[in-house]
């Protein structure tokens, strides 16, 4: 009887002109303590979508641990997907982004949550009714959408609270953008980045800045740099723009990836003035040298 509504759904949703989202779980049954990724996909039902919202219930015997974008088709978050705050009483998973460019497509990802099972019993998630999908028409058109769920069984045998992820290699190159706007961060300058990775997906970045040294102009040593953690984007400290900026980009299972943004001025008044005053000051001590070599010859 089951299988013989969800063919009946199935078929309905083909006649159906709506964007369907919809979590899928390749289990049935699951131990407690254990946990468990749930993919979120799109199937945009031939129609070219650029852009959406998700609101994703789940039932109060599993926790949100963590979230992976690896494999996501989203190109720019505007919300990562995060607890909304609200009604403690019915855990809600919120997040929204962009797709350059649009897409059509089934079996589209839009993000893998990572649950844990906290209770035994039968444990269910759905897509929220009032989630968003926006048409990549230049208008932002809302069209219609089907919200399914899914549910699986979390048995009280306690399992173990782990989870491995594979992934060996260090998130996407990325460029780092300097920008100034006298609307943005009362006019300092600051800096953009971004990269994506295909297996764990990005966890956070770092940064660090480092001043010239404008006699020598050697890069920094990596290694005794401070960084601290931070986002994009980001206002620089160093507004005279003399300094390397470095970036690390770490994905989820512990890779890097290192960018640098060389410095975009070496001398101002000031620096060529000291230099100017050291290059004579070497030049004197050179002839006084000269003077007393000649001096000593006679």
């Amino acid at each position: 009887m089951k299988k013989f509504l969800l063919l009946v759904i199935l078929i309905g949703i083909s006649f159906v002109k709506a964007a369907v989202i919809e979590p899928k779980i390749d289990i049935k049954e699951i131990k407690k303590n254990n946990f468990l990724i749930v993919s979120i996909y799109l199937n945009t039902q031939f129609e070219g979508i650029n852009a959406v919202e998700v609101y994703v219930n789940f039932s109060d015997n599993l926790v949100f641990r963590d979230y992976l974008d690896g494999k996501s088709i989203i190109t720019n978050w505007l919300e990562k997907p995060h607890l909304q705050s609200g009604d403690v009483r019915r855990p809600q998973i919120v997040f929204s982004g962009i797709i350059a460019g649009g897409i059509i497509g089934k079996n589209l990802n839009l993000v893998d949550l990572v649950f844990k099972a906290k209770e035994g019993g039968e444990a269910k998630i759905e897509i929220d009714k009032k989630s968003k999908v926006l048409l990549n028409d230049g208008l932002g058109t809302e069209t219609k959408l089907i919200a399914l769920s899914n549910s699986f069984y979390i048995s009280d045998i306690k399992g173990k609270p782990e989870i491995k992820i594979k992934d060996n290699f260090p998130p996407e190159p990325f460029k780092i953008y300097l920008a100034k706007n006298k609307e943005i961060f009362n006019g300092k300058y600051y800096i953009i980045f971004e990269t994506k990775d295909k297996q764990s997906g990005i966890a956070y970045y770092e940064i660090s800045e480092k001043p010239i040294n404008f006699i020598f102009l050697a890069k920094p040593d990596i290694k005794e740099l401070s960084f601290k953690k931070v986002e994009s984007p980001y206002v620089l400290e160093d507004q005279s723009l003399r300094s390397y900026v470095v970036v690390k980009a770490f994905d989820k299972a512990g890779n890097e990836r290192i960018e640098i943004l060389p410095p975009q001025r070496i001398l101002i008044v000031d620096d060529f003035i000291v230099l100017l005053v050291c290059i004579v000051i070497v030049f004197l001590v050179l002839k006084l040298k000269i003077y007393a070599w000649c001096f000593r010859k006679k």
